[in-house]
């Protein structure tokens, strides 16, 4: 788990944006928006790399269809927000509160989202690859048809939440708090070497998508 850093600025210091394009312009630049008030934003098809937003207020904000490779969402809330369809690649969600969002179809790779809190949120056909959810609460959330795998879920409460056609490979259910009421049905069964090709693919593609979006910001 990220160590607890005090990041607990004066209003005067803290980074405001009055706009979206403003809310854009500062996440893309990597500008620091620890402690900023983005509630309600909309903020789709956003595509940034380190964006910082510590402690920030995205209640209701909508991030869908974005990119965000090593976002830092450290405590940030994200109450009832949307980012359905997005890919976070990386990054810090360690505390954060994505209660009573949407992100159905969203991927989740590689993150560290130690005690994050998914209460209730619609997790449908999402996608959880090699991530850290030590400690996360998903109680009663939705997560039907959703693809879990490689996945750290030691104390983390499923109490209430809904797995129906899940699917889950590599992930020690026994390791949690409150296993889900069902467990996920395995993948397919395949050779190891099969799952090494898919998943040098999988970060192929990723990696590729990187640096598109850096090749497009040095353009900018």
């Amino acid at each position: 788990m990220s160590q607890e850093i005090k990041i607990e600025k004066k209003a005067s210091e803290v980074i405001q944006p009055k706009s979206p394009l403003e809310a854009r312009q500062a996440i893309s630049s990597k500008k620091d928006l620890s402690g900023a008030n983005l509630n309600g934003m909309q903020l789709q098809n956003l595509n940034a790399v380190g964006a910082i937003l510590r402690k920030t207020d995205l209640s209701g904000s909508d991030l869908s269809k974005g990119l965000l490779v090593n976002p830092n969402f450290y405590r940030a809330s994200l109450l009832g927000a949307l980012m359905q369809n997005t890919v976070l690649l990386g990054g810090d969600l360690v505390k954060t509160s994505f209660k009573q969002s949407n992100l159905s179809n969203t991927a989740f790779i590689g993150v560290d989202a130690e005690l994050a809190s998914f209460e209730e949120a619609n997790l449908r056909n999402a996608g959880f690859v090699g991530a850290n959810l030590q400690n996360a609460n998903f109680s009663n959330a939705n997560l039907t048809g959703s693809r879990l795998a490689n996945l750290d879920v030691t104390d983390a409460d499923f109490s209430g939440a809904d797995l129906t056609g899940a699917h889950a490979y590599n992930v020690d259910w026994a390791q949690a708090k409150v296993p889900p009421a069902s467990i996920p049905e395995p993948f397919v069964k395949l050779p190891t070497w099969v799952w090494s090709v898919l998943l040098g693919g999988l970060l192929g593609s990723i990696t590729l998508l990187v640096y598109a979006l850096i090749r497009k910001r040095k353009k900018r």
